[in-house]
């Protein structure tokens, strides 16, 4: 008897070995799939205006937005300059800082670079990404400010540019590397103008992909979108019930109406059905024959913690948070719980922080050496033949406090005095935190 016969036999006919391959499970599970730039361009635009809606719209949205500000730039990221000349490297780090400030940095002059990150978490969560353009002015000492542009920016209609294939506005070349972006240029009644090519060695562009077939972004919200909104909606409800039942009114129900009660009274357009509006301490009359009905929605009250509570777990579980990091309400945890999800938050703070420096960073501060020394602001007469030997450098991200600091004091005592641990691996941990 062949395999197949075997696995027929077995199985009692199913074809697949897997349940979620098929079977009664599966009838109602018909996924979609292909490239990923095939399946999130579909739906790009669509998640990024909601996203954007629920940004705007919905507090919980805002203070895990605020979290990941907080946590992964906060004051900002420190330049820590690895220059063998002592003199040389508090030069370069004193013209950092001061290059950072909002005139200096940003070409709108409103943003420091501090805020500049922030913009970043912001908008990769939200949009999906964020593009920083370096722009070059005829300021004699910092000649590079930065120009942000938004993801829908990227002109989608352009298909090709001299035999390379452009994707959302990104062009790529044979291996799916970006070499330039096109860009929309709108007038300032923001009509749609022209298309402007930038060299991708000029642009920087904050995305983080999930599928090596991705070029364009997605919303960092793409998959939580409806918890969210569920999450908005419920709240809403159950706070437009409240302030019903906290409304206490008397209506008179008039036995020989004297007529015209009602003659500026909206009605409904589509039933002529009056129409009236519940207020604390109204005193209204009513139409004989008129009847009161009340519709009392029962159980929401009762169960809007846990149902919050829910939604906002499976929210920010997605976003690699802690409930209590999104929410703020701790009255749930203890010692032991609250330090492991400051732990686990931590991962995702210093991914996020990691992906920063590597990614944006590094290269802002690569352009920004190269302008100086050409600028003169910085002399050095070698750079552009060992330019690796100036631009080394460590990204210092926003530290770590712990709960209680005494006991990780005793905690690290015992580790050290046990050999468990290293005190260079503590003076690491705590150069980190700091």
């Amino acid at each position: 008897m062949g395999v197949w016969q075997n696995l027929k036999m077995r199985f009692g006919g199913n074809r697949n070995g897997y349940d979620a391959g098929g079977g009664r499970e599966g009838d109602n599970w018909t996924p979609v799939d292909g490239r990923a730039e095939d399946i999130n361009a579909m739906s790009r635009d669509m998640i990024r205006r909601r996203a954007r809606d629920l940004e705007r719209n919905a507090d919980y949205a805002e203070s895990s937005i605020l979290a990941m500000e907080r946590n992964v730039v906060g004051s900002g990221i420190r330049l820590d300059c690895k220059v063998d000349n002592p003199e040389l490297e508090r030069q370069i780090e004193t013209l950092w800082e001061r290059w950072c400030h909002p005139e200096n940095c940003d070409v709108t002059g409103r943003l420091c670079f501090c805020e500049i990150l922030k913009m970043a978490v912001r908008r990769m969560l939200v949009d999906g990404g964020l593009l920083i353009v370096a722009a070059y002015t005829g300021d004699k000492r910092f000649p590079l400010q930065l120009q942000i542009k938004e993801v829908d920016e990227l002109n989608s209609g352009v298909l090709f540019h001299e035999g390379n294939q452009v994707v959302g506005g990104v062009e790529v070349n044979s291996y799916n590397k970006p070499i330039a972006y096109h860009f929309t240029v709108y007038d300032v009644y923001g009509e749609t103008g022209r298309t402007v090519r930038i060299p991708a060695d000029r642009v920087i562009y904050l995305n983080k992909i999930k599928r090596t077939s991705q070029v364009r972004e997605i919303s960092g919200f793409a998959n939580i979108l409806s918890r969210l909104r569920d999450l908005n909606q419920f709240l809403n409800a159950v706070s437009v019930k409240e302030r019903i039942l906290a409304c206490l009114s008397v209506f008179v129900k008039k036995v020989n109406p004297a007529g015209g009660v009602w003659r500026n009274q909206k009605t409904d357009k589509a039933t002529g059905a009056k129409r009236k509006k519940l207020a604390p301490g109204m005193i209204m009359e009513l139409d004989a024959g008129d009847e009161i009905q009340v519709v009392n929605p029962s159980g929401q009250a009762s169960n809007t913690k846990d149902m919050a509570t829910i939604l906002l777990r499976a929210f920010s579980s997605a976003l690699g948070l802690s409930y209590e990091a999104t929410s703020r309400d701790m009255s749930q945890v203890n010692y032991s719980s609250a330090r492991q999800n400051l732990i686990e938050d931590r991962e995702s703070y210093k991914e996020w922080q990691h992906y920063l420096s590597e990614h944006l960073c590094r290269k802002v501060y690569a352009w920004w050496m190269e302008s100086c020394v050409m600028a003169g602001s910085l002399h050095i007469p070698d750079y552009f033949t060992n330019p690796e030997k100036y631009t080394e450098c460590k990204w210092i991200a926003k530290g770590m406090s712990w709960i209680d600091p005494v006991k990780e004091v005793n905690a690290n005592r015992i580790a050290l005095e046990t050999n468990q641990t290293t005190l260079q691996e503590v003076v690491v941990f705590i150069v980190e935190r700091k």
